[in-house]
């Protein structure tokens, strides 16, 4: 009977430990993605409700450098492109290889190159953040291209290095349609 309750006894600390929670695996791997999607909802968000003056100058192609200043922009669709350049989800990790660099300021700046022959839209994320890790500035390099359509995107975003808030952006790129014309663009915005 002794036996039979040793047994009995050993199953139940068996089955208590199979039930166990599992260690978490160290983050120092998602440690080295930073989120940039978490930071442009942030900063879209702010924006919404603080909706500060802007003045934002557009050019296109052959067409004159158009200047307005506003009061109200949709942060929503202003900032999308900078979404874009997230790789800090698990399945883009593998096609980027990474740097980073102490800066004499105390800053870091973390470089991602994309990988030959890897299908991932970024092709380059620059970032530089602060000894707090707040983004100071970012920039990226997006190609989007298929048989009938190529797009390439440079984005630039300059935010406070104490705040970490966005005070400026530009985007540069080109589209093009198989049976179209080029079209260069330019947008620069500053808060």
């Amino acid at each position: 009977m002794r036996n039979y309750s040793l047994v009995l006894f050993g199953s139940m600390i068996l089955a208590l430990a199979a039930c166990e929670q599992p260690v978490p695996r160290s983050t120092a791997a998602t440690d080295d993605y930073y989120n940039v999607t978490a930071y442009i909802q942030y900063e879209k968000q702010r924006l919404q409700r603080k909706q500060p003056a802007v003045l934002k100058s557009v050019t296109t192609e052959n067409e004159p450098t158009e200047t307005i200043q506003a009061d109200s922009l949709n942060w929503d669709e202003e900032l999308t492109v900078f979404e874009e350049a997230d790789i800090s989800k698990p399945t883009l990790r593998e096609y980027y290889t990474r740097e980073e660099q102490e800066l004499p300021d105390g800053s870091t700046a973390v470089t991602y190159t994309k990988k030959k022959d890897a299908e991932a839209p970024v092709e380059y994320l620059h970032l530089q953040l602060s000894p707090e890790k707040k983004v100071q500035y970012l920039e990226a390099t997006l190609l989007d291209q298929n048989l009938l359509f190529y797009s390439k995107r440079k984005a630039i975003l300059e935010a406070s290095p104490q705040s970490g808030r966005l005070e400026s952006y530009k985007v540069e790129g080109v589209q093009k349609l198989i049976f179209g014309d080029s079209l260069h663009y330019s947008i620069q915005a500053n808060l």
